[in-house]
């Protein structure tokens, strides 16, 4: 039996940069493990498109247009980031 598709885990930097994400789906859990870095979980293919991400803070102004994709706290909940997608 063929696999289709396994769950991975993908970073994004908290650097106020969109970043492009290769063959990832819509996320499935975000988290945090280091103040500087999001993670999320997502199915992976190769077939799928590129996505982009970046990380906002709460209370920063965010895009018109952009999907939420999560919320995660930092370790010691000190910082809330939030992942949001640009089509």
């Amino acid at each position: 039996m063929a696999v289709a598709a396994t769950i991975h885990r993908f970073e994004v930097p908290v650097d106020d940069r969109w970043r492009e994400i290769s063959g990832c789906g819509t996320p499935i859990h975000v988290d945090c493990r280091d103040p500087q870095i999001v993670e999320f979980w997502a199915w992976r293919r190769d077939d799928l498109p590129a996505r982009h991400f970046r990380i906002y803070g709460t209370g920063q102004p965010i895009p018109d247009g952009t999907h939420y994709r999560g919320t995660t706290l930092t370790p010691g909940g000190q910082l809330v980031w939030h992942l949001i997608e640009t089509p």
